[in-house]
């Protein structure tokens, strides 16, 4: 057979390598093609420094490019990868692009799935705000004081479809996550935000400071492009997901049946089908 594109996988908040091996590695891998995550400083047990509690984004886009570098001699090959981004590592590979757009020529394709637009959480959240208190306030809890991680119903309202419902045959619908799936993520979770993302340091150099009429400032270098959105994400709505594809000079984003969490839970197989 034909040796495959290679697919690099970076994570998003609260996230590491962790949350693509689930299903996708074995998904793409049974496939023929080469898969690989790397996990961001400061997340997966990875060491961000002696007392450091926050990241700033230069650092990450340091460490993805570093990454990229090395890709080729982990995998054995020499073609070139598909880089896939989930949240706000999206954010991260745009910054990649813009501080490094020559090294767009070592991909063959970028996709970003539920990415944070380039004009980051700002915007989005004034627009939950609008439309709902009580989910803008979920979204705030569950991340800047982390109860997604003690609460299963935020954690569940965040990344996976919403709360368990009972059924009118009286059986239980979890979206595919069991109560058990819950908690090991949450360990997930509370080892992957020893060191989060500085969002107020990222705030002054959002990709959308540098961007040009609304595009990526690198668009001439850059590969193939896909931008994924989630109908059920209750984190990046439609608005944001759209932003993202007029960055990349895409007409329209592609839409999925999923919740944020693309790659895990009853939905995954969306996701990994429309790549």
């Amino acid at each position: 057979k034909l040796p495959k594109t290679p697919l690099v996988f970076i994570h998003g908040s609260f996230h590491a390598a962790w949350c693509w091996a689930e299903h996708y590695f074995k998904y793409f891998s049974s496939r023929g093609y080469p898969v690989i995550a790397l996990s961001l400083r400061g997340t997966g047990g990875s060491f961000a420094g002696d007392g450091v509690k926050k990241v700033q984004i230069e650092q990450h886009v340091s460490d993805i490019n570093s990454f990229l570098n090395k890709v080729p001699e982990i995998l054995e090959t020499k073609l070139k990868p598909v880089i896939i981004s989930h949240s706000f590592g999206g954010v991260a590979v745009m910054k990649l692009l813009e501080l490094y757009p020559k090294e767009a020529s070592n991909l063959s394709g970028v996709i970003t799935i539920c990415s944070v637009p380039p004009s980051g959480n700002g915007p989005m959240t004034w627009r939950f705000i609008r439309r709902s208190l009580h989910n803008s306030w979920t979204i705030t809890a569950g991340f800047v004081l982390k109860r997604c991680i003690i609460d299963d119903d935020v954690c569940r309202k965040l990344f996976f479809g919403g709360r368990k419902k009972t059924l009118s045959n009286g059986e239980i619908d979890d979206h595919g996550v069991s109560d058990d799936d819950i908690h090991r993520y949450q360990q997930h979770f509370e080892r992957d935000t020893a060191a989060i993302l500085d969002v107020f340091s990222l705030s002054k150099v959002l990709p959308s400071k540098s961007a040009i009429d609304g595009k990526s400032p690198s668009l001439s270098y850059l590969p193939p492009r896909l931008v994924v959105g989630a109908t059920r994400d209750f984190i990046v709505d439609r608005e944001g997901v759209e932003e993202t594809a007029r960055y990349y000079a895409l007409d329209e984003p592609l839409f999925i049946d999923s919740p944020h969490d693309v790659m895990l839970g009853r939905n995954w197989i969306n996701g990994a089908e429309a790549m």
